[in-house]
């Protein structure tokens, strides 16, 4: 039986399980009435020296109305263009923000669609695999992108490197901290789907899960 671990994260049977349980993750509520705009982002699963990690990158702050979550962490990714499919944009984004060729990627495939925070947007995460990226291969366009930086997978896995917030609402979203990167919001929901899908429960659990159990719990009580 295949070990689902980190060091065989880009094995044909990881990528297989991961894409199974993907397609089956119940996609979040949306809040009102459902966004007609849609965007994608590409999950950039990648091997930097050796090491299995995902590609973020931080927003650029410069104020245009395409950049979505201005100054934030996000994977790669924008607007859908007209009769644009999401994988079609995924690496269009990428290539635009990060000068990352499509014919260095690897697609696995795409999970459903996901509400943005504010509800503008349906977001469709496309994963995608590039199997040696060097630091030299990453191009910032500062237009778009203040910068990127590459976080192992070993890392996100840490309990020590996941927390959780809170909303005035009671929703409950994952955390993940790397360095003097905050991953939060849509981004990080997005990492602990990838994560929960393609890891083993012994590789990978997250501390949010719990306390939103609890949360629940104590729902029902009252």
């Amino acid at each position: 039986m295949c070990a689902f671990t980190v060091q065989n994260i880009f094995s044909i049977a990881c990528r297989d399980r991961c894409m199974s349980k993907l397609r089956t993750l119940i996609p979040l509520p949306t809040h009102g009435k459902p966004p007609i705009a849609t965007a994608a982002v590409l999950v950039p699963l990648c091997r930097v020296d050796g090491v299995p990690s995902l590609l973020y990158t931080v927003r650029s702050t410069n104020f245009r109305p395409d950049i979505i979550y201005s100054g934030q962490v996000s994977f790669p990714g924008g607007k859908c263009q007209r009769d644009e499919t999401a994988v079609q944009t995924a690496l269009r984004e990428t290539r635009e923000e990060l000068g990352l060729p499509s014919e260095k990627i690897n697609v696995w495939g795409q999970g459903p669609a996901i509400p943005s925070r504010t509800n503008e947007f349906m977001i469709t995460p496309v994963i995608g695999t590039i199997l040696d990226l060097k630091h030299t291969d990453v191009i910032i366009n500062v237009n778009e992108v203040a910068e990127a930086f590459a976080v192992p997978v070993a890392h996100l896995c840490d309990p020590k490197n996941q927390f959780y917030t809170q909303f005035s609402n009671g929703h409950i979203s994952p955390v993940f901290v790397a360095d003097d990167f905050k991953i939060w919001g849509i981004t990080a929901y997005i990492t602990h789907a990838f994560l929960t899908c393609a890891l083993s429960k012994n590789v990978y659990q997250n501390e949010w899960l719990r306390k939103k159990a609890e949360i629940k719990t104590e729902e029902k009580k009252e």
